[in-house]
């Protein structure tokens, strides 16, 4: 058989099914546009069967959060006002406390060192041993500190146990040296008074203390003013205030991650084609 036969043949062929092929063509065309069209129905139904159930979650979600939100806040709030009480109530019991411990103290400054054994020969100060007693040192301390503690801040107990506990301790050295029992160490210099004050004053504060000798009335006043300052800054509510603002950014990341939730976006994209 010849090329020309061969090629007659095949024309002849495509000649009598040509009809047919385009019908074929046609039928295929539109079948695929049907199952395309049927598969993106599917895909739709599913994707906003989809939609719905991360709609409905993240409502739940999201009214979740906000009432937490509204409860912090709320809490917060009550919080606010307990806390301005106990300061009021912290600053009144200081006062006291300020008002009515021994001013005898002050003599350890009045006198030098070498002097203390005047206060257990010279009857003048005969006084001295009775008011720097323990047992009235301990009924002056303030009692309510622990009950107002949970709304106070630890600076705030810090400081209001150092002040009282210096007192304490440098009633406990003048009465020794009443009896007769003088240190051989400065007030400055005694573990009591070292101990307690480093619990509260930097590095920079204890060796100024120390190396410009400090008399009992300016160590006392400073941590007065250190006790007022700190009791001011707390009143106004600052450590709070950036507290609910950490919260509400927290809050505010919270909802974005679940607007820009990977599935939602994809959903949304199908079912608006």
């Amino acid at each position: 058989m010849t090329w020309e036969d061969s090629f007659q043949i095949i024309t002849a062929s495509l000649g009598a099914v040509g009809g047919s092929a385009i019908i074929i063509l046609g039928l295929s065309s539109w079948l695929g546009k049907v199952w395309a069209n049927k598969i993106l129905e599917q895909d739709k139904f599913k994707y906003s069967q989809e939609l719905e159930s991360l709609r409905i979650s993240s409502k739940n979600f999201h009214d979740s959060l906000s009432l937490t939100n509204a409860t912090y806040f709320e809490t917060k709030k009550a919080y606010a006002e307990k806390r301005v009480y106990a300061i009021t109530e912290v600053w009144r019991e200081f006062v006291e406390f300020r008002e009515n411990y021994p001013s005898a103290i002050i003599w350890l400054d009045i006198f030098v060192k070498d002097e203390y054994s005047n206060f257990a020969n010279d009857s003048r100060f005969a006084s001295f041993k009775e008011k720097t007693d323990l047992a009235i040192i301990n009924a002056i301390i303030p009692s309510k500190l622990d009950i107002l503690r949970p709304f106070m801040d630890d600076i705030t107990y810090q400081l209001f146990s150092m002040y009282t506990g210096t007192v304490a301790r440098l009633c406990f050295y003048l009465n020794k040296c009443c009896d007769g029992n003088v240190p051989e160490y400065d007030w400055r210099e005694d573990d009591g008074v070292v101990r307690i004050l480093r619990t509260g004053l930097s590095e920079v504060e204890y060796h100024q203390f120390q190396t410009e000798k400090w008399s009992i009335q300016i160590l006392l006043n400073f941590l007065q003013l250190r006790i007022s300052n700190h009791l001011k800054n707390i009143a106004t509510g600052a450590d709070l205030a950036k507290e609910a603002m950490g919260h509400s950014l927290a809050f505010s990341k919270e909802v974005t991650a679940i607007c820009q939730d990977e599935t939602i976006k994809k959903a949304n994209k199908v079912l608006s084609k």
